[in-house]
């Protein structure tokens, strides 16, 4: 592999090489090849169309517990490009809202029983019989503790859930890649999105294929550092390895 085959797996996951990444190259050309290599294959699988990859990507990025602008920025431009309608995205940064129900889901059985609560008729059927499953009595206590809050939360669920916009399948994705991101990691919420899917259609490798998506977001962590290292102006000791194409 030569360097610009990995800028080229790094244009493709990112939409352009970072002067961090210049930097990793000449640094580290051995671990520069390899990490591109990675990211490319947890971003390219092909069971993904690739407005949806973007659009999950985004439900990533702009997820309450990752907020990372750049990113929010390039899978919006990237989506939209690719096809994806204004209306698609939106359901991805509204649907990314109810992240902030978590807290009341893990909080609330901490304050009260959950055994001393039953299911309210309002959140009986259908969707609401899935969570209640792994989030027993969640819903009672919402309902007698924080009364309006609860009417509300059933609301935002009527408005999120309309008909029209991104395929329910997708939704549930974009909220699985949402509860996995390494910021988050919320094993319950994404279980109920993935059986969720499935329901509506998602096959397994739909599902490992927007798992993988979570893995471009660790570029961070190595972009990070290397401003860090350039912003010193040190000359930094190279590793003994080399671009093969410029021996």
């Amino acid at each position: 592999m030569s360097a610009d085959d990995i800028r080229a797996k790094i244009t493709r996951v990112y939409g352009g090489v970072s002067a961090q990444w210049e930097l990793l190259i000449d640094l580290d050309f051995e671990f520069a090849e390899s990490y591109s290599e990675y990211l490319d294959a947890a971003y390219a699988a092909a069971e993904l169309e690739p407005h949806i990859r973007e659009l999950l990507l985004l439900a990533h990025d702009a997820s309450m517990t990752v907020l990372e602008q750049r990113g929010v920025n390039e899978r919006i431009r990237r989506a939209l490009q690719l096809g994806a309608s204004h209306r698609e995205v939106l359901d991805i940064l509204e649907l990314l809202s109810m992240i902030s129900t978590h807290s009341l889901a893990i909080g609330l059985p901490l304050v009260f029983d959950p055994s001393d609560y039953t299911v309210p008729h309002s959140t009986t059927g259908g969707y609401w019989d899935a969570f209640e499953g792994p989030f027993p009595g969640v819903h009672g206590m919402m309902a007698e503790h924080t009364p309006r809050l609860f009417s509300a939360y059933r609301s935002m669920g009527k408005t999120l859930w309309r008909k029209n916009g991104l395929a329910p399948k997708w939704r549930e994705l974009a909220l699985v890649v949402a509860d996995l991101s390494t910021t988050h990691l919320y094993a319950a919420g994404a279980k109920l999105h993935i059986d969720n899917a499935r329901h509506y259609g998602a096959t397994n490798a739909e599902i490992v294929a927007a798992l993988a998506l979570t893995v471009p977001f660790s570029e961070n962590t190595i972009a990070m550092g290397l401003r860090a290292l350039a912003d010193l102006d040190i000359e930094a000791p190279r590793v003994t390895n080399s671009d093969p194409s410029n021996e």
